[in-house]
C-alpha cells in the first residue's frame, strides 16, 4: 500500500482513506513550535539563579535525554503510524491497563503544559499592562478553548511563519548578546554556595520545554513520506531546540551574574534585550514570548483532544468525550474539558510556575520511560504487522540510556511533584479497574510474546494485489461533492474511461477542521454510509452499470485541494475531471477547491461547466493552437466515439463582420481570413489525427464568435488560452467568458504539456 495513504482494502475495491498532507517542514514546525515556548522565554533567569552557570549543561542534559527518546519514538511511529502518539505505543506494547495510565498521564501532562505556557503569556503581557498575570492567562486560555471549539483553521504556512519568527527573534538576541558576554560571569561553573544541588533542582523543571516533539508522533498519520520525514522531524526538532536553548542560556548567564538580584525574574530575557537593543529589542522578545506561549498552548489543547479520541477508539475513555459537534465538526467536549482543567490549574496554582512545569515534565518523563521499554518490546516481538522503516541506532544502548535518563530526572524531582504524579497514576489505575477493565478486549504485545505469533500471509498478498491493480490501467480522478453536477460528470467520466481503457477513481473528500483527528471523520463518514446511500454509492453503481472499472474512496483530510492532488500523485492519474456550477470568475473561484486543483501546472485538468448536459449529438471544439487545443480535440474524439456524436472544429478570426463589408477590398479580406482560418484548423486536425467538420468564423470578438455559433451544439470543448496570467481566472479569459455566457455545457481543458 502506498506510504502516503492509509486505508481499508476490500474486495469491492472501495475504502475510506486518510490523506497525508504534512511535509517535513510542517512536521518540524509542530515540534519546534511547541518546544520553543515559555520555557526559554520565562525560565532562563529563574533557573540560572538557582543553579548558576551550570544551568547550560542542565538544558543540554534534558536535550540529550529527549534525543534518545526521539530515536525510540521515531521507530515506533513508523511502525504504528496512527493517531495517538505515545499513548498508542504504550497500549499496543503493554495492554489496556498501562495504556489507560499512560494515556491519562499524557493527557494531563498536556493540560499542565498548557497552564504553564499560559502563565508565561500572563507574565509577558502583565509586564506591559500591569495586570494580574493569572487573569491574563485565564482569559487567553478561554479564548484558545473557544477557537479550538469552532475549529478555526491554522494553516501549515502560519505555523511555519510563527516558528521562523521565534527562531529569528532568539537568533537576533543571541548575535547581539554573545559579543557582550563577560567570561567572568561564568566563573565558577558550580557556585560553592549552591553546589550540584542547584543543577539537580532545575533539571526536572527545564524538561517541560522539551515536550513538543511527542506531538509530531501524535500526527504521524498525516505526514507525507513518513519513512524519511518523521524521524528527521522528531530528532531534528529536538536537536535544533537544544542548540537554541543552550546558546540563549549561555548569553543570559554571561550577561548577568547568577547571584544578581535581577536575575530571578520571569521576564529577564526582555530586560536583557532592552539593555542591548533598546525598545526594539524589548518588543522583539515580547512579541516572541507572546507568540511562543500562545502557539504552544493552542497546540497542546489540540493534541489533548487527539489523545482522548485515541483512547475512546480503544474504549479506554467514554464515548461521551469524543462526541463531534454537528456544526463545527470538532471534538468539542474533549476541548472544553481540556481547557476547563487548564483554567482550574491556573486558578489554584497560577502563582506556582515551577510546580506546574515540573508536574508536566514528570508525567512526560514517565511516558517517555515506557516508550523506551515499548521500543525494546516491539523490536523483540517480531510481529508481522510491526515493520518500522526506521530503526533506532545503536540498539539496545539508545533505548536503555533513554530509560535510565528518564528515571534519573524523575528521581531528582521535588517531593510535591512526585506525590502529585503518584496520585494521578493511582487515580487512572482505579478508573481502569472499576470502570474500563470489562469493556476492552485489547491485548498488549508483551502478552502476545508469551503466545504463538499470528501469521497473516493472505492479508499481505491482498494488499500487494490491490496495490498492483492501481497501476494496471490509466486513472481518471473524478471528485464528487455536489449532487447537482454528479450526473453530468459521470456521463463524461465513464465515456472517457471507456474510450481510454482507464479506471475511474471516484473521490469524495470529507473536509475537517485542523482540530479534529482524521480518524474521527472516517468513523463518522462510515457510520453515515451504513445508514444512507451516499454520492459515492450512487456513482459506483452508475460506473458498474456502464461497465467501467471504478474505485470509490472517501478521502478524510484537512484540505480538499491537497487531498485530491495527493491522491493524484499516488495514483499517477491521467486526467482530473471536476465540475463547476455558477460564474467562472475570480470572485467566485478564488479559494475554491476547483481553483486549488487547477493551479497545479503538471496535471491534465478538465472542468465541466454543466448547463443541463444530456444527450450529446454535436460537439464544438474551438481551435486556437497549442497543447490545450490538441488535448481538447483528442477528448472530443473519444467522447464522440462513445456517444455517436459529430465534431465541428472551428476557429475565430478577428475582423469586421460581413454586414459591415462595404467594398470589394473588405469582401476579399474576409474571404482571405476565412480561408486562412480553415487551413489552420485543417493542419491542426491532421497533426492530432482527428476528423471533424471545419468552420471558420469572422467576428470582432473571439469569445462572442464561439458563443454565437454554439447555440446549434450540445457541448463545447475548449482548451485553455495562452494569455498573460493577470487576465486569467481559471483557464484564461476566452474559455472563462465562453463558459459564463454559452447556453450549452462547456468542458474546459488544460493540458499538462
Amino acid at each position: 500500500m502506498d506510504k502516503n495513504l492509509k486505508g481499508h482494502i476490500s474486495g469491492d475495491d472501495t475504502g475510506t482513506e486518510l490523506v497525508r498532507e504534512l511535509g517535513l517542514g510542517a512536521a518540524m514546525s509542530i515540534g519546534i513550535g511547541t518546544m520553543v515556548c515559555a520555557g526559554i522565554f520565562v525560565l532562563p533567569g529563574i533557573a540560572a539563579a538557582k543553579a548558576g552557570p551550570i544551568v547550560v549543561l542542565a538544558f543540554a542534559l534534558c536535550g540529550l535525554v529527549a534525543v534518545l527518546i526521539a530515536f525510540c519514538m521515531s521507530e515506533l511511529s513508523t511502525g504504528m503510524p496512527l493517531s495517538g502518539g505515545g499513548y498508542l505505543f504504550i497500549v499496543r506494547a503493554f495492554g489496556p491497563m498501562m495504556g489507560t495510565v499512560m494515556g491519562g498521564c499524557l493527557w494531563l501532562s498536556l493540560i499542565f503544559a498548557s497552564a504553564f505556557y499560559m502563565i508565561g503569556f500572563g507574565y509577558y503581557v502583565a509586564d506591559v499592562f500591569s495586570v494580574s498575570h493569572v487573569w491574563l492567562a485565564l482569559i487567553m486560555t478561554g479564548l484558545l478553548t473557544g477557537l479550538n471549539f469552532i475549529g478555526a483553521k491554522e494553516t501549515g504556512g502560519t505555523q511555519n511563519v510563527i516558528v521562523a519568527g521565534l527562531l529569528i527573534a532568539l537568533s537576533v538576541f543571541f548575535v547581539r548578546a554573545v559579543i557582550e558576554v563577560d567570561v567572568e560571569n561564568l566563573r565558577p561553573l558550580i557556585p560553592p554556595e549552591i553546589g550540584v544541588s542547584g543543577f539537580l533542582v532545575v533539571t526536572p523543571v527545564l524538561f517541560v520545554t522539551f515536550m513538543g516533539f511527542a506531538e509530531i508522533a501524535a500526527v504521524s498519520e498525516e505526514i507525507k513520506n513518513p519513512d524519511r520525514n518523521l524521524p528527521i522531524a522528531v530528532v531534528g526538532s529536538v536537536v535544533v531546540v537544544t542548540v537554541v536553548y543552550c546558546l540563549v542560556e549561555f548569553c543570559v548567564v554571561g550577561l548577568l551574574r547568577y547571584d544578581d538580584p535581577n536575575m530571578a525574574t520571569e521576564t529577564i530575557l526582555m530586560e536583557m534585550a532592552r539593555m542591548l537593543m533598546g525598545k526594539a529589542g524589548y518588543y522583539l522578545i515580547l512579541l516572541g514570548g507572546i507568540f511562543a506561549t500562545v502557539s504552544s498552548a493552542n497546540a497542546s489543547i489540540m493534541a489533548a483532544s487527539r489523545i482522548s479520541f485515541a483512547m475512546g477508539r480503544d474504549r479506554l475513555m467514554p464515548d461521551w468525550f469524543n462526541e463531534i459537534h454537528p456544526r463545527f465538526r470538532t471534538p468539542y467536549r474533549s476541548i472544553f474539558v481540556t481547557g476547563g482543567l487548564a483554567m482550574f490549574l491556573l486558578l489554584i496554582l497560577g502563582s506556582h510556575l515551577e510546580l506546574i512545569a515540573e508536574v508536566g515534565a514528570f508525567l512526560s518523563l514517565l511516558l517517555y520511560a515506557f516508550i523506551s521499554l515499548a521500543c525494546m518490546v516491539m523490536r523483540h516481538a517480531e510481529l508481522d504487522w510491526y515493520k518500522p522503516s526506521f530503526k533506532t541506532p545503536l540498539y539496545p544502548a539508545v533505548p536503555i540510556l533513554g530509560l535510565l535518563g528518564c528515571l534519573f530526572v524523575m528521581g531528582i524531582t521535588s517531593r510535591p511533584t512526585i506525590l502529585i504524579g503518584l496520585g494521578i497514576i493511582a487515580g487512572t489505575l482505579i478508573w481502569y479497574v472499576f470502570f474500563l477493565r470489562e469493556h476492552t478486549q485489547l491485548v498488549g504485545v508483551s502478552n502476545e510474546l508469551l503466545q504463538k505469533k499470528v501469521i497473516r500471509p493472505l492479508v499481505a498478498k491482498a494488499e500487494d494485489y490491490a496495490a498492483a491493480r492501481r497501476y494496471a490501467f490509466p486513472v481518471i480522478l473524478l471528485p464528487l461533492s455536489n449532487p447537482a453536477t454528479e450526473g453530468a460528470l459521470l456521463r463524461v467520466g465513464t465515456a472517457l474511461a471507456k474510450a481510454r481503457d482507464a479506471r475511474l477513481h471516484l473521490a469524495h473528500v470529507v473536509s475537517l477542521p485542523r482540530q479534529t483527528p482524521l480518524e474521527a471523520g472516517r468513523m463518522e463518514f462510515e457510520q453515515m454510509r451504513r445508514e444512507q446511500e451516499t454520492l459515492l454509492d450512487v456513482a459506483s453503481r452508475h460506473a458498474s452499470e456502464q461497465g467501467v472499472r471504478a474505485r470509490a474512496d472517501a478521502l478524510v483530510a484537512h484540505s480538499v485541494p491537497s487531498a485530491l492532488l495527493n491522491i493524484a500523485d499516488i495514483e499517477h492519474t491521467d486526467i482530473i475531471l471536476m465540475g463547476w456550477r455558477g460564474d467562472v470568475r475570480g470572485s467566485r473561484l478564488r479559494g475554491t477547491n476547483v481553483a486549488g486543483v487547477a493551479k497545479v501546472p503538471d496535471r491534465n485538468i478538465l472542468v465541466l461547466k454543466d448547463n443541463g448536459l444530456s444527450e450529446v449529438e454535436r460537439i464544438l471544439v474551438p481551435v486556437g493552437g497549442g497543447p490545450h487545443t490538441k488535448l481538447g480535440l483528442r477528448v472530443a474524439q473519444q467522447l464522440a466515439a462513445q456517444w455517436g456524436a459529430s465534431i465541428t472544429a472551428m476557429t475565430v478570426k478577428v475582423g469586421r463582420e460581413y454586414s459591415e463589408a462595404i467594398s470589394a477590398f473588405d469582401t476579399a479580406n474576409q474571404r482571405f481570413l476565412q480561408n486562412f482560418g480553415e487551413e489552420f484548423v485543417r493542419d491542426t486536425l491532421k497533426e492530432v489525427g482527428v476528423t471533424a467538420e471545419i468552420v471558420a468564423v469572422i467576428d470582432t470578438d473571439i469569445s462572442q464568435g464561439i458563443i454565437n455559433i454554439s447555440a446549434d451544439f450540445d457541448l463545447i470543448i475548449i482548451g485553455a488560452s495562452e494569455e498573460w496570467a493577470v487576465h486569467q481566472w481559471l483557464f484564461g479569459s476566452i474559455p472563462d467568458k465562453v463558459a459564463n455566457h454559452a447556453s450549452v455545457s462547456v468542458l474546459m481543458v488544460r493540458s499538462k504539456d
